[in-house]
This record gives C-alpha cells, sequence and structure tokens, in this order.
C-alpha cells in the first residue's frame, strides 16, 4: 500500500509540474505577443524596447514562479528521490522559456509581410527564408534568432525584404571608416563593431543567467517550504 501511495504521489508531482510549465510557458507566448503586436511596433520607441527584448525581462520573474512551484510540488516527492529527478522540469522549462518567444516573433513578421504586400503566407514566407538565408546563412526560426540579435526589428517592406548587399548601410559606413583609421582611433572603431555585433547575444546571455539563477532559488524556496510541510 505504501509503494502505491508513493506512486500515486510521484504521479501527481509530474501531472501538477507539467501543468504549472504549461501555464507558465502559455504566459510568456501571450507576453511576447503582446509587446510584439503593440509595444515594438510603436514609431521610435518600439525598436528601442525591441532592442532591448525588453519583454524578456518577464522571463526571471516567470522562472521565480515556476521554480516556488516545482519546488513546492516536491512535497509529493519522497524526501530522498534523486536530484535529477526534483530539477528535471525545471531544466527543461528554462530553454522553453527563454526561447519560445522568438517562433511567435517570426510568425508575426511573417504575417505582417503578406499582409503588406499582399503575399499569399506560403509566399511571404519563401520571400523571408531567402532574406534570413542570406543574412545569417540560416532560414526560418533558427534564422530570425540570429537576424534578431542584431537586428530586433526586420523589415516588413518587400524592396527591403529582398536580399540586397551591403547590410546595415550605416554600420558598413562606420565600418569603412574605422579601417582608414590608425592607432587608438582605429582601435575605438574595432571595439564599437564588436559591440554593435555582439550586444543582442550579451543581453540574451544576461537574461537566461539571471533567469536561471532566480528559478534555481525560488526553487530552493519552495523546496523548503515542502520539507517544513512534510515534516508539521
Amino acid at each position: 500500500m505504501k509503494v502505491k501511495s508513493r506512486q500515486r504521489h510521484v504521479g501527481l508531482y509530474w501531472l501538477l509540474g507539467i501543468l504549472t510549465c504549461g501555464v507558465v510557458i502559455a504566459g510568456k507566448l501571450f507576453l511576447v505577443w503582446g509587446f510584439d503586436t503593440y509595444l515594438y511596433s510603436l514609431p521610435i520607441v518600439g525598436g528601442v524596447l525591441a532592442s532591448l527584448e525588453i519583454v524578456e525581462l518577464a522571463s526571471p520573474i516567470l522562472l521565480a514562479v515556476l521554480g516556488l512551484s516545482l519546488g513546492a510540488l516536491t512535497y509529493y516527492l519522497a524526501p530522498k528521490s534523486s536530484t535529477i529527478l526534483r530539477f528535471l522540469l525545471l531544466t527543461m522549462a528554462l530553454p522553453l522559456i527563454l526561447l519560445v518567444g522568438h517562433p511567435v516573433r517570426h510568425n508575426l513578421w511573417v504575417k505582417q509581410v503578406s499582409n503588406q504586400e499582399n503575399l499569399s503566407p506560403t509566399q511571404a514566407r519563401q520571400v523571408t527564408d531567402k532574406f534570413l538565408q542570406q543574412k545569417t546563412s540560416k532560414a526560418g526560426n533558427l534564422g530570425f534568432y540570429w537576424y534578431t540579435a542584431q537586428q530586433p526589428k526586420p523589415p516588413i517592406r518587400l524592396s527591403n525584404v529582398q536580399p540586397l548587399e551591403g547590410g546595415n548601410p550605416l554600420q558598413a559606413q562606420l565600418t569603412e571608416l574605422g579601417k582608414r583609421q590608425t592607432g587608438l582611433m582605429r582601435l575605438a572603431f574595432g571595439i564599437y563593431t564588436w559591440l554593435f555585433n555582439h550586444a543582442g547575444w550579451g543581453l540574451r546571455m544576461i537574461y537566461a543567467l539571471l533567469s536561471g539563477f532566480i528559478g534555481l532559488i525560488y526553487f530552493y524556496r519552495g523546496q523548503h517550504w515542502a520539507n517544513h510541510k512534510r515534516r508539521g
């Protein structure tokens, strides 16, 4: 009877844990859709918010909620249960919460291109895939993820979406100017170019580390509550 009871408790942990992960991921999807539709589309301000990937500030909050919930749900696990078992759901949910927004933004972008240029969804996807392939050597969601690390708001006009040589004109001009410099000025332009090309990746890394750290802290808080409840 004790074995059956323990199995039921483990099953309840997985059921409630997966349900909690699903709710948190759905919340992230809704936030990304709302930010991309209403905030990132604003003139000037929207571009700034998109470049900061401001919606990703929700990730640490969502990971805190998820970590606390999953930690509390360890109440249904045996006190000496495997560490891998305890952290498995949190470990699996972390990359999903961090990355799930980019396919949403990609689909919204393809839809915008389709509406702007009166293209069918299939045609719009072919055009945008060709653009991403030219810019990043990758198509689809992966290409969009790579591209938005440097250019947070991809163009929606067909004339801009068609593959063009040269990339960002201002960036190309500054890079060329930097090549003509010497000494400290050349070094300064080199540092600027490096920061321009890698700032997006750095920002994403900061969000990821912060989210994982906060998720872990709140998981332990939830687990502490579960242990206290079990002893009480």
